[in-house]
């Protein structure tokens, strides 16, 4: 009997140490769906949108659809001092002295974007602002000037600068019929396969950089100093502006 209950024990603390990542994930959406309550009644808010188009799914965590744009919003539950740049593929996560890789959220949100243009049928212009939220207790040392990365408790600030009416009722309407057009309800199984997908996505970057060759364009990557340390860049700079830390 104390030989299964050790059995069920280890077995359930491997369950949680693998399923604690999503958990956490988890929690941080609601906290962010939380602070977002806080807006107004301008603005129309989507948790969890999943949608496939022509076989291709995406997930994206939040979604707010305003007469000031659209938010387009990635939430990351790490803590810690987050250190990155806007072009680099990874950003790193440094807690108790101990460094740890992420992928860039820039770049997955900015592929977020993409898709959603995609769906609505926009131009290029329409107004679709793309935001990443960390927890609270991360120090952000992150080097942006094109976009917008905030702590939860500066979540709302930053969608709320946002003050010109850009979007009609009638494209705010069309807009929020189109994501409850589009909206997928998906299984246990689709959620899986649409996790594999991005890890593949991600093993092929990584892959592609192991052999030093940039994942964006194909050309290749150089030892680079600058202003914070020595870096990978493209050789195609300008034109592309890979960056990944040494």
């Amino acid at each position: 009997m104390a030989f299964i209950c050790i059995i069920l024990f280890i077995g359930l603390a491997i369950y949680i140490k693998l399923k604690r990542p999503t958990w956490k994930g988890r929690y941080s959406e609601k906290l962010v769906h939380i602070k977002m309550l806080q807006l107004s009644d301008e603005y129309i808010i989507f948790n969890d949108f999943m949608c496939k188009i022509n076989g291709r799914s995406t997930q994206i965590d939040h979604i707010v659809v305003s007469p000031y744009g659209v938010f387009v919003i990635e939430t990351k539950g790490y803590k810690g001092w987050i250190l990155g740049g806007e072009n680099s593929e990874y950003w790193t996560q440094v807690l108790y002295k101990n460094k740890y890789k992420l992928y860039n959220p820039i770049k997955q949100n900015e592929g977020h974007v993409r898709f959603l243009r995609q769906l609505l049928k926009c131009p290029t212009d329409f107004p679709i602002i793309p935001i990443v939220v960390f927890d609270n207790s991360a120090d952000l040392k992150v080097h942006v000037t094109n976009h917008i990365v905030v702590n939860r408790c500066n979540l709302n600030k930053a969608i709320s600068q946002y003050k010109d009416t850009v979007l009609s009722p009638d494209q705010v309407e069309m807009v929020v019929n189109a994501l409850q057009q589009h909206f997928t309800i998906v299984d246990k199984e689709e959620i899986k396969q649409h996790k594999h997908n991005v890890q593949n996505i991600q093993h092929s970057t990584k892959a592609l950089i192991n052999q030093g060759v940039c994942p964006q364009c194909g050309g290749q990557l150089l030892l680079r100093r600058g202003k914070y340390g020595s870096f990978y860049g493209c050789s195609n700079y300008p034109r592309c502006k890979f960056t990944m830390n040494k």
